[in-house]
């Protein structure tokens, strides 16, 4: 069963919506300033509090120092920590890796996205595969090549790998057709506006995904 991650949640009603509509995961985001979803550490940290068990906690933020996601990884204590940006020469990896369970982002639009998904599967659970914006983050809800999300599924394979970017509860069955991933991830695709969710369009979305 491919699995669901809500991502860019502010509300706790719409963490409400997202755990009963069945969401495998819940995204958080945190120290990106620059991001309409964007939480404090006390906010992202009250909403992980709230999650039942059998939902993993997502922290989804920029990497800039080891030091400041450690901090970020203790605080909240979330099950997986997601990194977008540049991230860590090859040397402090493993230290990385040793902290927290990483998902690390690849901007599908990169001429080497297939290279680097490879080199970041070696120390992360996952890698997910979205479509970046000007800041380097999703959340631009645009869709790329899913051909080329396919060549990334099967070069980093058995390691997981989510597909993001640009899907909504109309074309998300496709995209699983297509692609093959492990899980998908959604945060525009089923707003009302950016960090708003919508309930009715959350709810189909993952009643799409797991084949209700």
């Amino acid at each position: 069963m491919v699995r669901v991650k809500i991502c860019g949640i502010t509300r706790k009603e719409d963490l409400d919506v997202a755990v009963q509509a069945g969401a495998d995961a819940v995204g958080f985001i945190v120290d990106v300033a620059t991001s309409p979803r964007n939480l404090s550490l006390k906010d992202a940290k009250n909403l992980i509090d709230k999650l039942p068990s059998n939902v993993d906690s997502v922290a989804v933020t920029v990497f800039n120092r080891i030091q400041r996601i450690t901090t970020i990884f203790r605080t909240l204590t979330p099950s997986y920590i997601q990194l977008h940006g540049r991230l860590p020469m090859p040397g402090h990896r493993e230290k990385l890796a040793s902290q927290a369970k990483v998902i690390t982002a690849v901007d599908a639009k990169a001429s080497n996205a297939i290279e680097e998904a490879i080199s970041y599967s070696e120390f992360s659970q996952a890698v997910l595969v979205d479509t970046h914006g000007r800041g380097g983050l999703g959340g631009t809800g645009h869709t790329h090549d899913w051909n080329l999300s396919r060549k990334i599924r099967d070069a980093i394979y058995p390691k997981h790998m989510f597909l993001a970017g640009g899907l909504t509860p109309k074309n998300v069955s496709s995209a699983i057709k297509k692609v093959r991933p492990y899980g998908v991830d959604v945060s525009t695709g089923v707003e009302v506006r950016p960090g708003i969710k919508d309930p009715m369009k959350t709810t189909e979305f993952i009643m799409n995904v797991k084949g209700g």
